[in-house]
């Protein structure tokens, strides 16, 4: 039984110092293993837009107001799901200019239109349902 411990271990330590890089001399050194230098440049891959980026009519949405702050500009939303941004149901805080919010309060249900994709976050329209 002691001479397969033995074995296992020798077999052990002897895969790990395979696989560890070392220089001539035998010592383990970071100038052994390899840079991003060393390394071929990889060719830079054509990219359109993503199909969300590409999408050019406004992407509206419906929900339920939790908060209003007139004078930040800001409106938190719990809203339904977004198929347009791939977004699912949840609550989140939104910007808009102070005069789409004058009439909207707390617990209303509205709809909303978000000004793009990159722009997720920035409501151009809102209003109440």
């Amino acid at each position: 039984m002691q001479n397969r411990s033995y074995i296992l271990g020798t077999i052990g330590i002897l895969a790990i110092a395979a696989c560890s890089p070392s220089t001539p001399d035998g010592a383990t050194s970071e100038a052994a293993q390899p840079s991003m230098a060393d390394m071929p440049e990889m060719p830079v891959m054509a990219q359109g837009p993503s199909p969300v980026e590409a999408r050019a009519e406004p992407i509206a949405g419906v929900g339920v107001v939790t908060a209003v702050d007139r004078e930040a500009g800001t409106v938190g939303l719990r809203h339904e799901p977004i198929p347009a941004l791939n977004w699912s149901s949840m609550t989140m805080t939104f910007t808009a200019e102070p005069q789409l919010l004058a009439d909207i309060a707390i617990g209303d249900p509205v709809s909303f239109t978000i000004k793009s994709p990159t722009e997720s976050q920035v409501l151009t329209q809102i209003q109440k349902e």
